[in-house]
């Protein structure tokens, strides 16, 4: 005879993927009949994530919450991967015992798990309680502007916004209103003053018939750029928008698509031209391409009518994280480098044990080929400027042998700028990792399919972000897919090239091991440095190395392309990019200054110059730079300003080093032109320096 107990835990067993609400069933009716202590027996002997949660759960109401804690750190998927529900339940309960920074750790891990949108809603109060334990780092101001309710993705952006530790302050006007706000001079949008405007809208906006003509397009697509053209005359705002859907109900069918007038086919053509027409500060995310990965959940019809909820609540922490994504990219806070374990992630089996043949990689296995378009998957990824690393607990030869020998491997060994096959722990190896390419372990990314060693990871550097993933390659991708952790809105030939340039400094670090001194070393390495002023042809790049770099770099002052682009132009600034080659690779432009006139006083606003060519004198030909053109221009003094950060420590010396001298506490520094000392400069000396081309400074 089946007992109530079994009956409990088969309920649990069998919820599928409302398995919380089934733990919540089973408890509350467990402690109605007394039946607690039945059913903590009865579910010892099943190891399912179900059984897990629900021995959890009981242990809490019969014993309490510490010695529920241990159960709780248990219940994980049937794959190892923590549950986001779980985490939460843990945060709270870290809340109460008064560790809040273990909580926020907690709410981070469990945001990080792409968890649904039922879960935004639970978390709000707990991450009001920890705001201040999520230590942001930036501050940006959004505003969210559409012709639906905005109020539901506000809620999860501040969330995941909190997550990267960005304090985020938002501005929703009532929805509908946003070409007003746009238009208006002294809306309350301009008066926000914001640093991104969120737009979204849909189908319905372009006011299309089922059977659309030339001029319904035309309409359509100027109404959008009108709304552009507003926002970056009237705000110095990056905008990010969602494109256009078509309906996901259409009386017209397969015709809507096929018919070169159909509504869906034209909507196509309408995301296209503005795709064609979007101003460098407008960035459109594809619609129909989250559309496809949400499961047909896209709108939901009750939402629209009563609340004017578009699209559905389900599909908005997916629509969140694209936006936020974008945003971090903007900042300049994507991701740099990815971490990989091998064994059971890139490939599977464990090479050390089954060999060369024995591994699954590639087909006639159907696994195997999922492990390939992994591979395929991350080859893209580095072709486009992710840098990609291993770290894994292996011997080295075996794990190098899969690279160069196995046939159906896409990647190989120079794919990776840095390859740790030992036994030593990943979170040290990582560190050496960061230390050697001089990066910072916030911006690394690990995978790895062994929870022990995430975990591991998670707690000696929690600024590395560590996706949950099993064993399934699929999963892997999947898990890329839903973080964006590399998230980029636009694409530089200095990206494409990263990873050969990264190479291209370990290579030169082994020569410089066997050099017998610096000048040897610097001698044989045929640099060549290029130099100019900011104009169209660098500024995005230029930009992009303001918002990014951290270590060489004087204030960490970020500037938007809108003000680096004003100071190109404008007579009272002096710019100057610097961009460096040498026997190895070409490295592309790799350092940046910016300089305020001011009769004869220059102002030093950006000093800064990427950590891949430290050491190489560079620094010295830009002082010796700025120095000839200053006196040229009839300076007296130049001035500069050291603003320290936990990151850019490199450089605290820099300005004394050539002859600034402090003016009291305060980080200012101020050199006389009358008679400085110049550095010696190797660029002097044997290597090229050469200005490049100039080009008439001129925007579109």
């Amino acid at each position: 005879m089946i007992t109530a107990a079994e009956v409990i835990r088969a309920s649990v067993e069998n919820a599928g993927s409302d398995l919380r609400r089934a733990v919540q069933w089973a408890v509350a009716l467990a402690i109605e009949h007394g039946l607690e202590r039945e059913i903590l027996s009865a579910v010892e002997r099943v190891p399912s994530q179900g059984s897990r949660w629900l021995r959890a759960a009981l242990t809490e109401q019969v014993e309490g919450p510490e010695a529920a804690e241990p159960r709780w750190e248990s219940v994980v998927t049937d794959g190892g991967c923590e549950i986001p529900d779980a985490l939460l339940h843990r945060a709270r309960s870290r809340v109460r015992a008064g560790d809040r920074e273990q909580a926020t750790a907690l709410l981070r891990l469990a945001l990080q798990g792409s968890p649904d949108h039922g879960f935004f809603l639970r978390a709000e109060a707990l991450a009001r309680k920890c705001r201040s334990a999520f230590g942001c780092r930036r501050t940006v101001k959004i505003a969210l502007l559409g012709s639906s309710t905005m109020t539901l993705l506000r809620s999860v952006m501040e969330l995941l916004c909190l997550r990267d530790r960005l304090e985020a302050e938002f501005y929703e006007p009532p929805f509908g209103t946003y070409m007003q706000e746009l238009m208006q001079p002294d809306s309350g949008l301009i008066r926000f003053k914001p640093d991104f405007i969120v737009l979204l809208l849909d189908w319905r906006d372009l006011g299309l018939p089922n059977i659309c003509e030339k001029e319904h397009t035309s309409e359509a697509v100027t109404r959008v750029c009108d709304a552009w053209k507003a926002a970056v005359e009237r705000t110095r705002a990056q905008i990010i928008q969602l494109s256009f859907a078509p309906p996901g109900q259409d009386a017209y069918h397969a015709m809507s698509s096929r018919v070169s007038t159909g509504r869906a086919r034209t909507i196509r053509k309408i995301n296209e031209t503005l795709l064609d027409r979007a101003p460098e500060r407008v960035t459109l995310i594809d619609s129909e391409r989250i559309a496809a990965g949400c499961g047909g959940a896209w709108e939901d019809a009750v939402s629209w009518s009563s609340a004017k909820v578009y699209p559905a609540p389900a599909t908005l922490p997916v629509i969140a994280e694209h936006f936020v994504s974008c945003i971090r990219a903007e900042l300049g806070l994507s991701r740099k480098l990815l971490v990989l374990d091998l064994d059971n992630t890139l490939w599977g089996g464990v090479v050390g044990e089954d060999g060369l043949d024995g591994i699954r990689l590639g087909p006639p296995s159907s696994i195997g080929e999922r492990y390939q378009a992994f591979h395929q998957y991350l080859k893209a990824m580095k072709e486009r400027g992710v840098l990609l690393a291993v770290a894994s607990k292996n011997n080295r030869e075996d794990a190098a042998n899969v690279f160069q020998r196995h046939q159906s491997c896409v990647l190989q060994m120079d794919d990776f700028v840095s390859f740790k096959a030992d036994w030593q722990g990943k979170a040290g190896n990582i560190r050496k990792m960061a230390s050697e390419l001089r990066l910072g372990v916030d911006s690394f990314v690990l995978m790895d399919d062994n929870p022990v060693e995430r975990s591991a990871v998670r707690r000696e550097l929690p600024e590395v972000i560590v996706p949950e993933i099993s064993g399934e390659p699929s999963e892997s991708i999947a898990a890329l897919e839903r973080g964006l952790y590399f998230q980029a809105v636009r694409l530089t030939s200095e990206d494409v090239s990263r990873s050969a340039s990264y190479l291209a400094s370990a290579k030169q670090e082994e020569m410089r091991e066997r050099s017998g001194s610096l000048d040897d070393y610097l001698a044989n390495l045929g640099m060549e440095l290029e130099y100019g002023s900011v104009d169209a042809e660098n500024i995005v790049r230029v930009t992009q190395l303001i918002n990014k770099t951290n270590q060489f770099n004087l204030t960490t002052k970020r500037h938007r392309q809108e003000e680096v682009q004003r100071r190109a132009v404008s007579p009272n600034c002096w710019s100057r990019w610097y961009r460096l080659r040498d026997r190895f690779a070409d490295h592309g432009l790799i350092a940046v200054l910016l300089v305020d006139l001011s009769g004869t006083e220059w102002y030093v606003d950006t000093w800064l110059m990427s950590c891949r060519v430290i050491g190489r004198g560079v620094e010295g030909f830009m002082f010796r730079d700025l120095v000839e053109c200053a006196q040229q221009s009839g300076v007296k003094r130049l001035l500069a300003r050291y603003i320290p950060t936990s990151k850019n420590k490199l450089v605290e010396n820099l300005l004394p080093q050539f002859g600034f001298t402090a003016m009291g506490e305060t980080g200012e520094f101020v050199l006389d032109l009358a008679a400085p000392v110049l550095p010696e400069c190797k660029f002097l000396h044997g290597h090229a320096a050469r200005v490049g081309t100039q080009k008439e400074v001129r925007f579109c």
